[in-house]
Order: structure tokens, then C-alpha cells, then sequence
């Protein structure tokens, strides 16, 4: 969406923003200001489908400065502290949350704010000398990032392994209720204690977090370094993502009278503008920006350029469905439906054709290929309200838990950078955490990748 130099007065004058707000937006606007077509080279074919809303960029600018993601390796602190801000490596647990507050200060992202801040068990843990003094003191670190990242996409990790570390982090977020940072748990029954599980299973019924990663099937992916990040982007740690550019499938679907028109026709057509526009963004980010030449952390190694990627992302798989239902006089909505599921599955499978098919820039450490991502939805535009989250299921039309499960679990496999259901369960199972992982178990046994039961 291109802004304007009116944007620019009505930002400045808006009664309705903090000042920090007003200078996120206006750096956003000033990104927008430029016309892509003359930037970045975009087509009129490429900007005719961000113009009519079957591509989103969501507002992500077009003078590109940043990456859209960024995961570093905060262990390069723990091991070698850090030159440009000359702190020397951690020798106590105050030094080390001290020092990785004032590097997330300095890790930009889409919002300004650092969208992962590592593996907070296994950085803190070689520090845990007092279990009650240490508690005190990371409580007071999460809650510091709570009061000075206002921002949901700030994910933290944990696990696999139980830890005293991970232990008190729980036990932490717990008391604080608070919204920042999002966690996950990096989950394998083979290498996660029971015990442990199950306070994670508590903590995330009681606060809403830790979600439920599947790390070994993660780890087949996206190999032992990676991270959770922003909702749930699983993207290489010491890397990210440069851009997410997401298709709405609904608002495809709606211009199309068959699933053949779709799947043959239009969708190709939109899904390979979309991955033109992804490599020209690479190439910007990389090659104009200088982001990677002057940055520290790309100097020291908390992050390189070959571990970034691109995530090319989905919503509205339910409205597709749906549209293409009624085009075939079947009076079913996806989720309950097995022409809606086979429809759903056709979609999918065009689409990771298209994007295996589709030579990426500047990908080297995906082999190259972009990442299918089930996006947790947005409202950047009215057809927002018109397009479900990713592939799930549209409220007040989901079947019950066991089925949802089973209908929800096949297209998992198709989302290596990310995709999650949450599960509402009754306040009672709080008591019985034990049954929560159990559901647990068998969700990922059915090749679910993430799953937060709330």
C-alpha cells in the first residue's frame, strides 16, 4: 500500500498514538512513499494483485532497511559477549540478564522490536547458583521485557530438556500473567520430562503459553538451530525471514466459478507474482540496504545472511474451500466436509508445487526454496475480515476436538516455517494436566507441528 505525505500530517497529528507509535508508523510510511514498480522493479501484473488484495505485503514498506525477522544466536553472548557494545562474556546471572537486555535493545524487526529472544533456558542455565534468589531475578527480566517491548511477536524458547532454568521461566510467567514475551516450548516426549510437560501444559491453560512446538519434527526441517519466533515462524536461528508476502485464498477463490479455474488458471498466476516480488524484496534488502554490511550483529555472528529466508505465506484456505464448495452445489463448509478437505488438499498441493518449482534469492540456507507459512491473520484491509487464519477452520463451524484434530493434523506437513491451532479446554483441566498432554501426544503422533491448548 503506498503512503502519502498526508499520511505523514495525520500520523503527526493523531490523538490516539503514543510517541513511540507515531515514530513506528512514520517510519513505515516513509518506506511506503516509494512506488515499487520504480523501486523494486515490481510489474503492473505483480502490483494489479497487491492492488486488488489477493496479495498482501502487510504493509511491510518497499525502501526496505531490515529483515522482516530476525533470530540471533544469543549463545555468541554467553560464549564471547559482544565488541560493539563492549560487554565481555557473562560471569553470573546478572551480568547475563543484564547483557541480553541491552542486546535486544539493539535486534530490529518488522515492529521495531526484537521478535525472538532465544533459548532462555539454555542461556540462563550454566547461572543458576540459588533457585529462590535466582527466581527473583527472572521474573524481574521478563517482567522488563513485558514493560519495554510492547509487543506480542517478542517469543521466547524453552526445552526440549527440564531444566532448573526452564522451571523457574515457567513458574515466572505464571505470576506475572503477562502478555509479553510469547513462548514456546520445544516439545519431544523422547527427551522432555513428564513433570516438566506438564507444567508447561499449566502454564499455557492458566497464561496462554508456552505453546506446544513439535521439535523433532522441526529439527527434520529446519535442523537443531532453529527458532519460534513472532507467533509461531519457525525460521533458522542465527538468520530469519527477509519478507513474509502472504496469498488470500478466499479473495482468489471468490473471483473464480470452479476449482479448476482456481487450481489451473488463477492461482498459479498469482502464487508465482507473488514469488517474483519476494526475490526482487531479497534483492533490495541485500544488495541496497547495506542492513548486513553495517550491522554488528552480522559481524560478530549473532546472525549471518546465508541463514536468512523467505516466508511465503496463506490465509483464507477455509473460504476458498467454501466458495468452491458452493460452485459445486454442495451445501458442506470446509472442516466438515470431505470434498471441502479434498478441495483444501488440492489448493495445497498446488502450491508446494509452485513454490519447490520456484528458484529463490538469497536462500542459501533453505536449499534455496522458500518457506509455505499458515499466517495467524491480520486486518491490513476489509477482505481480512473474508479470509480465515491459515488453513483453520472458521469459528462457529469447527467439529469436536477429536475431529478437529484429525481433519487439521494432514495439512500441517505442508508449513515448515510455521502453523498452530489453539484448542480452547475447560478451566478444570488445569487439574488434570496429565490428559493434556496426552492430547498432545497424540495431536503431534498425527503430525501436527504446534498446538496451544488454551
Amino acid at each position: 500500500m503506498l503512503a502519502s505525505l498526508q499520511d505523514i500530517l495525520d500520523t503527526v497529528k493523531a490523538n490516539n498514538l503514543t510517541y513511540h507509535q507515531k515514530l513506528m508508523t512514520l517510519g513505515n510510511i516513509a518506506e511506503r512513499l516509494f512506488d515499487p514498480r520504480d523501486l523494486l522493479g515490481y510489474t503492473d501484473e505483480e502490483w494489479g494483485f497487491l492492488q486488488n488484495q489477493m496479495i498482501c505485503d502487510l504493509c511491510e514498506g518497499y525502501a526496505i532497511y531490515r529483515p522482516r525477522y530476525i533470530l540471533p544466536d544469543y549463545n555468541v553472548y554467553i560464549q564471547k559477549g559482544c565488541e560493539f557494545l563492549e560487554l565481555p562474556p557473562p560471569k553470573d546471572l546478572d551480568e547475563a540478564l543484564d547483557g541480553l537486555l541491552i542486546l535486544y535493545s539493539h535486534v530490529p524487526s518488522i515492529t521495531t522490536y526484537p521478535v525472538y529472544i532465544g533459548r532462555l533456558d539454555v542461556l540462563l542455565e550454566p547461572f543458576i547458583t540459588d533457585e529462590e534468589k535466582d527466581y527473583i531475578k527472572i521474573k524481574r527480566f521478563l517482567n522488563h521485557i513485558d514493560k519495554t517491548v510492547p509487543d506480542s511477536f517478542c517469543h521466547a524458547n524453552i526445552g526440549p530438556y527440564d531444566t532448573k532454568a526452564g522451571r523457574l521461566i515457567l513458574r515466572a510467567v505464571i505470576e506475572l500473567e503477562a502478555p509479553t514475551p510469547n513462548m514456546t516450548i520445544r516439545y519431544d516426549k523422547s527427551k522432555t520430562s513428564r513433570e516438566f510437560a506438564e507444567l508447561a501444559a499449566k502454564a499455557c491453560l492458566l497464561v496462554s503459553k508456552p505453546s506446544f512446538a513439535n521439535d523433532a519434527y522441526y529439527i527434520s526441517d529446519l535442523g537443531e538451530e532453529y527458532g519460534v519466533a513472532s507467533c509461531y515462524n519457525a525460521l533458522p536461528e542465527c538468520g530469519g525471514a527477509y519478507t513474509l508476502m502472504r496469498l488470500r485464498l478466499g479473495t482468489i477463490a471468490r473471483t473464480c466459478k470452479s476449482a479448476d479455474e482456481m487450481l489451473n488458471e488463477l492461482l498459479p498466476r498469482v502464487a508465482k507474482c507473488a514469488l517474483s516480488t519476494m526475490d526482487k524484496r531479497h534483492k533490495f534488502v541485500v544488495e541496497e540496504s547495506n542492513f548486513f554490511n553495517s550491522s554488528f550483529l552480522e559481524k560478530e555472528g549473532f546472525i549471518k545472511r546465508t541463514n536468512f529466508t523467505g516466508m511465503f505465506a496463506i490465509v483464507g484456505l477455509a473460504d476458498a474451500a467454501n466458495h468452491l464448495l458452493q460452485c459445486e452445489g454442495l451445501n458442506e463448509t470446509f472442516g466438515k466436509s470431505v470434498r471441502g478437505d479434498e478441495i483444501a488438499t488440492a489448493i495445497m498441493d498446488k502450491l508446494k508445487e509452485i513454490t519447490d518449482a520456484h528458484e529463490g534469492v538469497y536462500a542459501e540456507r533453505t536449499g534455496n526454496r522458500y518457506l509455505l507459512h499458515a499466517q495467524v491473520g491480520a486486518s491490513n484491509h476489509e477482505e481480512d475480515k473474508r479470509n480465515a487464519p491459515a488453513h483453520r477452520i472458521r469459528v462457529g463451524e469447527e467439529p469436536t476436538l477429536l475431529a478437529h484434530l484429525k481433519q487439521s493434523a494432514p495439512f500441517h506437513k505442508y508449513f515448515p516455517s510455521g502453523t498452530g491451532d489453539l484448542f480452547a479446554f475447560d478451566q478444570t483441566y488445569v487439574d488434570h494436566c496429565d490428559a493434556v498432554v496426552d492430547i498432545i501426544d497424540g495431536a503431534f503422533s498425527l503430525g501436527y507441528r504446534y498446538i496451544t491448548p488454551i
